[in-house]
């Protein structure tokens, strides 16, 4: 007879369980021996989660499977639990197996084939679905107590640092991180932004990217409050750190990012009748202008764009009227076909240049990756050999993990990046080069996402025709900033 082995090991169980891949493999071997089988393939998932049914080996092996079911009598694993940890999956595993006539064996549980063998191993695969679920939700019930207590329990934001030294963790400042941060928010709420803000920081010895100033901003852990999203309704729980800012600075940084606008201005309700309602805007007062009917004779109902502010020297313009300037206004802002093939080819340039650098941090990134291995990897052997007993070796351990986590992230965000442009610009470009048409044909809802793209700043009505302040940078780019056609959008509010 003839069968393959699988052994699955994830690092934390190889480290505090002994499920070492070599234990498994020799097991499995023994038991092959044994039962007169003969081992066709062994296939080894190293620090592999058995959360999921997306690792490598698992899947070669069912390919290995369904490809030689006729010659494949017996499948080998070490004990169930390496095959998956809840019931469900090990069930569908077992249905597959079964339809290609192989046998599901676990070298280290007895039981068999029959009414009592399929019990016992669905029992089996409950317990290894009730531990894991267990552990999960005593991580995380001990997580929630912790921010309960005003303890943050996760790898230490910018500006501070972890302390243990009482038992449990608990956020002290870093001083010269610290200052870095508090000078980030207060040269913010001076109005430094941008490249600006992310050189000045630079300077001060914090190669900080401009993603990460902005979680920095935002973050009310600052402010000395502990937030965990979907935890406590994302409500903000005092913490026991020493806050970085005060609360006064802290929101008004949030009140110019525009955090705390939305929770001031409730988003208006999408009006087919409507549909520039929430973006025009009153040229006299500033105020957002409503739309509204007026009935006339017959009680018959015209539609009007109307200011509301009482007094207000706008008055009413029909609906119509605004509607017929703002198609005129969006003929004015399409590019020509001469325009578009430009930009694409200048585009092109650009994203090609851009790919250099990503792949160049890939690299890098891929040896602080092999080099994390390596440290996990001596780290575990020191444990193995019982150099280091287990709480040296999870106090050493987690940081290793969680800097693996993120690099593992980010490498895959830098992969991510790495799609042909073609079909984001011509997609892009389609909807900026036929704004007529796409407007014309698209829903309200579609309508409500595109306005604020192509009119960051809103619209106005004056002088018998619809202009704006600004418009996007890549119909700037497009149409060219003198542009005849666009000299209409130059006007400003008064």
């Amino acid at each position: 007879m003839n069968a393959v082995i699988y052994i699955r090991v994830s690092t934390t169980e190889q480290a505090e369980k002994g499920y070492s891949l070599k234990v498994q493999e020799e097991a499995c071997l023994k038991y092959a021996l044994s039962n007169d089988y003969k081992v066709l393939e062994l296939f080894r998932e190293e620090g592999k989660s058995a959360k999921t049914a997306d690792r490598p080996e698992l899947q070669r092996m069912l390919k290995y499977m369904n490809k030689n079911k006729k010659t494949v009598d017996a499948l080998i694993v070490y004990k169930m639990d390496r095959l998956g940890r809840n019931t469900h999956d090990i069930s569908s595993f077992r249905l597959i197996f079964d339809t290609l006539g192989i046998k599901l064996i676990s070298a280290t549980e007895a039981f068999d084939n029959s009414s009592m063998g399929n019990f016992m191993q669905t029992m089996l695969a409950g317990m290894a679905q009730y531990e894991n679920d267990l552990r999960s939700e005593r991580t995380r019930s001990g997580m929630m107590k912790a921010v309960e207590e005003g303890r943050w329990t996760w790898r230490a934001p910018v500006g501070y640092r972890l302390d243990k030294s009482n038992g449990k963790s608990s956020l002290v400042q870093d001083r010269d991180e610290a200052d870095i941060v508090r000078e980030l928010f207060k040269s913010f709420d001076r109005g430094l932004k941008g490249s600006e803000l992310i050189l000045k920081v630079n300077k001060m010895g914090a190669p900080l990217r401009k993603q990460t100033i902005s979680k920095i901003l935002r973050n009310p852990i600052y402010k000395g409050k502990i937030k965990v999203k979907d935890w406590y309704g994302g409500e903000e729980k005092d913490g026991l750190h020493e806050p970085i800012v005060d609360e006064e600075l802290f929101n008004r940084v949030q009140f110019k990012l525009g955090v705390y606008k939305n929770l001031q201005k409730p988003k208006l309700k999408l009006n087919e009748d409507f549909p520039l309602r929430g973006i025009l805007y009153c040229p006299e007062c500033g105020n957002r202008i409503t739309g509204a009917f007026s009935t006339g004779r017959g009680s018959k109902k015209y539609p009007y764009y109307r200011c509301p502010e009482s007094g207000c020297s706008h008055g009413s313009v029909a609906r119509n009227t605004v509607n017929e300037s703002f198609m005129e206004l969006l003929h004015s802002l399409t590019p020509d076909e001469k325009e578009i093939k430009n930009f694409k080819i200048a585009m092109k340039e650009v994203w090609k240049q851009k790919d250099k650098t990503r792949v160049s941090e890939t690299k890098k990134i891929k040896g602080r990756i092999k080099a994390l291995d390596k440290k996990i990897d001596n780290l575990i052997d020191l444990h193995g050999k019982g150099l280091i007993d287990k709480e040296e070796f999870s106090k050493r351990y987690e940081p290793l993990k969680i800097e693996k986590q993120e690099a593992t992230l980010y490498e895959k965000e830098n992969e991510t990046n790495h799609k042909s442009i073609d079909s984001y610009l011509d997609y892009g470009l389609k909807v900026f080069g036929n704004l007529p048409y796409f407007w014309e044909n698209s829903t309200i809802e579609a309508k409500d996402k595109l306005l604020p793209i192509v009119f960051p700043e809103g619209i106005y009505y004056k002088d018998k025709k619809v202009g704006t302040t600004k418009i996007p940078t890549i119909l700037m780019v497009l149409k060219g900033k003198n542009s005849e056609k666009s000299a209409m959008v130059e006007h400003t509010v008064p």
